[in-house]
């Protein structure tokens, strides 16, 4: 006799659990180049995990917060994309990100490093994150996120904020297969300042005193898929991982309510290092594998004229010095991601309050354009902060290095601008 379908669909979920579980005590020294189609089945259900406070009934889920961005990562990528951008009564929506830091790369003594909306229950969020936008004679809208409602006092007077949107995380692994060697060549090339344009790498510290090359993030903060996984889950999760051991999050001393809250210790088995992390390293590696896996995005369908034209305008207005329409990958291929993965001088009219150790203020690295048709579908917004509802306005806002490109742009025949602006929409 069969069970009824309540039971059945228990038991479906109750042996998912099991496996992710039996795979979630692999050993920590498994390579996660050697994980297998299974593996990215649970990166993938791991990456759309509605995670929960401890304690909880299900071990396997808990450890969210206690502040944190969101419940899970698809809450701010959906559909592995780029988040919405929504703003509702000019308060921002979930995808948005406001970050904290002092000129030294340190974060702010109450607030940490990220602003966190949400908080386990008996713990007080931070507050709201208010977005001012105002709009310019010219048509285009500055746009300025604001922490409001503190709930443990104001911001230290040093500390800077840069309000940001969830990234598209599609081709996001064939950045990640370009070669060093690739980038440092584009770098010795742009060092001759042809046309204004010299970006630079954005180069991190590594413990042993060597450095990586940054890649990942708005502002190339991260060398690998890896390190940009483990600190979305630590600030934006608060779940612990191998990278970020602390199990309160972001949560700093100041804080005490939420330092002394219940943490979560969901892969708990034989009481090793990795096993006492909310996120251990074999959950991590089949994450960081998953997103790895995603394609680039698919470019609209446009006709192979239209497509030529708009390749040839491309280049003549200077945009491909910079958003380079592919970079050689390792295997022989192309990533056709349309970045140099560079970080580059934007001009004071991109600027936010928040310099970093590696990059100043107004220094961003060349966002990928690949995906564009979708951010535009989607309405989005384009640029860190979806301030460009369109791609003209995008264009409006490129100074400092871009701004000849942004020039010639401008000086195009209407004719001409529709068509560039036609291409650009097909990425």
């Amino acid at each position: 006799m069969m069970p009824p379908p309540r039971w059945r669909a228990r038991s479906g979920r109750m042996a998912r659990l099991a496996l992710i579980l039996a795979l979630s005590i692999a050993p920590p020294a498994m390579a996660a180049e050697g994980l297998t189609g299974i593996d990215l089945h649970i990166g993938k259900a791991l990456f759309k995990r509605p995670w929960v406070p401890a304690p909880a009934s299900t071990r396997g889920d808990d450890g969210l917060g206690p502040l944190f961005d969101a419940r899970s990562c698809a809450s701010c990528h959906p559909r592995d994309g780029r988040a919405s951008g929504a703003v509702e009564n000019g308060t921002a929506g979930r995808g948005f990100v406001l970050m904290i830091a002092r000129p030294d790369g340190t974060a702010d003594p109450v607030y940490g490093r990220r602003f966190q909306i949400d908080a386990a229950p008996g713990i007080a969020p931070e507050g709201v994150i208010a977005i001012r936008d105002t709009q310019l004679p010219d048509g285009r809208r500055a746009r300025q996120g604001v922490p409001q409602e503190l709930a443990y006092g104001p911001l230290e007077a040093a500390s800077g904020i840069s309000l940001r949107v969830a990234p598209d995380l599609h081709g996001r692994g064939r950045l990640a297969d370009v070669p060093d060697s690739a980038l440092l060549a584009v770098e010795a090339e742009q060092a001759r300042g042809a046309d204004g344009v010299s970006g630079r790498l954005r180069r991190i510290p590594r413990p042993d005193g060597s450095v990586a090359l940054g890649r990942f993030g708005w502002k190339a903060a991260h060398a690998t898929l890896a390190s940009q996984s483990a600190e979305a889950f630590f600030l934006d999760l608060g779940l612990s991982n191998p990278l970020h051991p602390e199990p309160w999050g972001d949560c700093t001393p100041a804080q005490s309510a939420c330092r002394d809250a219940p943490h979560g210790d969901a892969n708990r088995t034989a009481g090793s290092p990795d096993d006492a992390l909310e996120i251990g390293g074999p959950l991590l590696d089949r994450v960081v594998a998953y997103v790895a896996s995603l394609p680039a995005p698919d470019a609209a369908p446009l006709t192979p004229q239209l497509r030529r034209a708009g390749e040839r305008l491309f280049a003549a207005t200077g945009c491909a010095a910079c958003h380079r329409p592919a970079l050689p990958t390792r295997d022989g291929g192309q990533a056709r991601m349309f970045t140099d993965l560079l970080l580059h001088e934007m001009g004071p009219d991109l600027g936010d309050t928040m310099p970093e150790p590696g990059a100043r203020a107004s220094e961003w690295r060349t966002a990928p354009l690949a995906g564009l048709s979708q951010a535009l579908a989607q309405d989005t917004g384009l640029l860190h902060d979806g301030r460009a509802r369109t791609v003209e306005e995008a264009v409006a806002w490129h100074g400092g290095e871009a701004a000849a490109a942004a020039r010639r742009f401008g000086a195009l025949s209407a004719t001409d601008r529709a068509a560039l602006v036609r291409y650009l929409s097909s990425l």
